[in-house]
């Protein structure tokens, strides 16, 4: 795990604290502390020793007094003001005087006649600024502000930008040239360029606005690293409780070593029931029924009380593939129904679990035609699209390539391509299925359809605020996290999802669902000698569009369309339809049999 700054200035200091003699150093204005062993500048061993001396003169103070010389009792009493003021300037200008010798390279002393600019400090996290308004949060958490003397020296981009790099962990992606902070959870673009321009400002306020564009280029030039190894562990979430390996199912601290973007806002804690394997969707059910979400998901596959188990399995499945940063058995999912049936819901509940910054919306035809779309799902956990429209899907490669993590092109306006490899699933919503050109194996062999049958419209028992009192319960979303999130693992680890359809079966339903008139006239019609009636074939159209639960089209529509597969005549004033004739089950005849 990276050291802190800070953590690393308090183990210094107690290391010094415990093995100089700090009662000489004021003494004689001179110490043998080697601050190069422990990887200082003069600067920051001059700051930390000054600390040193401060916490030193105090002990003796309190020891005088009677008090308690134990650490955390002597924070205390460092903090508040009264005992500081009587005693840290004196102090300070003292260390000032010290100097910090190594063997045979003794450090110059400090001319008496340099002239010295006033600079404040934060006791708590070594936070420097020479404004003392840059010291909002040290305030507002109460941390103790003190003044420190310093060689009014001037700054160059080197320094200014060596000083921000020993505060904050930064890295830049090669490729993107994007730089990033780390936050103290994930590294963020965000904030990385503002925070190294107003710390650039509180450093040295005078500098002018090409001096912080050079202190940026100098923290990128040092701290550039590859672009894919960022967020490349499949096995490991970022959570806002700790990071959560997933195969052993353990939480460990943040730490800057975690090259990750992603963000879960979630927090793992364990289920109240085991969940095992072999039974992992009862022991899920044990840990869930109870809630909202899950009364809310069973209603959604249960129909005239009979409860489509399968699908509600698959609903639970894509849920809990979204948290692998990996594509599970190269599967995108469609969901398929009416409206007032759930499935927006549904999705509006994924993407209140990754939150905001870890998805994307876009629709499926646009991200297959536009250049610059695919770019938005870099380092996105799902992409979701609510009712798509009934274009067609005239390009099916790069959705291809995005469903089986293949490296694909992105490119931002303006911006330079790059190549990357997509672990976002790609989940959408229709009424009915986009034409697609393509009808090969390998398109539809990659598509999970989940049917949503029920209808809510005019149900007695409908919740009209479902969804906000389904996004809004946290300690709800994290329980069925931490419960889902086995799930996740037994997906990340078997490579397949439970119920899939072969690509035949996938492909029949799709055409089925996305031309009707087309599956109308394949299944349901034959070429005859003899001709048909106009509202004879509607009727028989309706039939059958009724038997699927499906709208049929007014026999205007129908008749528009179906003119592409035979022709219309008129004869005696009735309008026919040439050369074809309703294809209907054969009736077998009953057997004759003696009374």
């Amino acid at each position: 795990m990276m050291e802190t700054p800070s953590a690393k200035s308090d183990r210094i200091k107690q290391w010094i604290l415990e093995n100089v003699d700090l009662q000489s150093v004021l003494d004689e204005n001179k110490s043998d502390f080697d601050y190069r062993e422990f990887d200082l500048t003069y600067e920051e061993a001059r700051n930390i020793l000054t600390r040193a001396l401060v916490d030193y003169q105090l002990r003796m103070r309190f020891k005088k007094k009677n008090h308690d010389t134990d650490n955390e009792t002597l924070q205390k009493q460092f903090i508040i003001k009264e005992h500081i003021n009587e005693r840290t300037q004196d102090l300070e200008e003292a260390a000032k005087n010290v100097r910090l010798d190594k063997i045979g390279i003794p450090q110059k002393q400090t001319p008496t006649n340099v002239s010295k600019e006033k600079w404040y400090q934060c006791t708590y996290c070594d936070f420097e600024s020479k404004s003392f308004h840059a010291f909002k949060n040290c305030k507002s958490n109460k941390h103790e502000i003190i003044s420190v003397f310093r060689d009014n020296v001037s700054w160059t981009w080197d320094t200014v930008a060596q000083k921000i790099m020993n505060e904050k962990s930064f890295v830049t992606l090669t490729k993107t040239d994007e730089i990033l902070t780390f936050d103290g959870r994930i590294y963020s673009q965000s904030v990385a360029e503002s925070y190294i321009r107003t710390r650039t400002d509180q450093l040295e306020p005078t500098q002018s606005k090409s001096f912080k564009n050079e202190v940026i280029d100098k923290i990128k030039t040092r701290t550039y690293k590859d672009f894919e190894i960022f967020n490349s562990r499949p096995d490991i979430l970022t959570l806002e409780n700790g990071i959560l390996d997933l195969n052993q199912m353990k939480l460990s601290e943040h730490t800057p070593d975690n090259l990750t973007t992603l963000l879960l806002p979630l927090e793992y804690k364990k289920p109240q029931f085991e969940i095992k394997e072999e039974t992992i969707f009862e022991d899920i059910e044990k840990n869930l029924n109870e809630t909202l979400f899950w009364k809310f998901l069973k209603s959604s596959f249960t129909l005239d009380e009979n409860f489509e188990k399968k699908s509600f399995e698959a609903a639970l499945e894509i849920i809990a593939s979204v948290f692998v940063k990996q594509q599970i058995d190269a599967k995108a999912v469609i969901n398929l129904g009416k409206g007032e049936n759930g499935k927006s819901v549904f999705l509006s509940y994924i993407e209140s679990l990754v939150g905001n910054e870890n998805k994307s919306n876009i629709q499926l035809q646009q991200l297959s035609e536009d250049k610059f779309l695919p770019s938005q799902l870099k380092d996105k956990l799902v992409n979701i699209f609510a009712d798509l429209e009934n274009n067609e899907l005239r390009k099916a490669g790069l959705i291809k390539a995005i469903i089986t993590n293949e490296g694909i092109t992105g490119q931002e306006k303006h911006g330079r391509p790059f190549t990357f490899n997509p672990f976002c699933k790609l989940i959408f919503s229709c009424n009915r299925f986009p034409k697609v050109f393509d009808q090969s194996q390998g398109f539809f062999r990659r598509w999970i359809i989940l049917h949503w049958n029920r209808n809510f419209e005019n149900d007695p028992q409908r919740d009209e605020h479902l969804l906000q009192k389904l996004v809004s319960n946290k300690e709800e979303k994290n329980k069925v996290f931490s419960t889902l999130i086995h799930l996740s693992r037994q997906l990340y680890q078997r490579g397949k999802f439970s119920h899939s359809k072969d690509w035949k079966t996938i492909q029949k339903e799709w055409n089925a669902n996305a031309d009707p008139i087309s599956d109308f006239v394949e299944h349901y019609t034959k070429d005859s000698d003899s001709n048909t009636r106009v509202r004879e074939m509607h009727a028989w159209y309706k039939e059958i569009m009724y038997q699927k639960g499906e709208n049929p089209l007014g026999i205007g529509q129908f008749g528009k369309i179906f003119r592409e597969y035979y022709d219309q005549s008129v004869n005696h004033d009735v309008r026919i339809w040439l050369g074809v004739e309703p294809k209907k089950p054969i009736q077998e005849k009953m057997k004759e049999f003696d009374e």
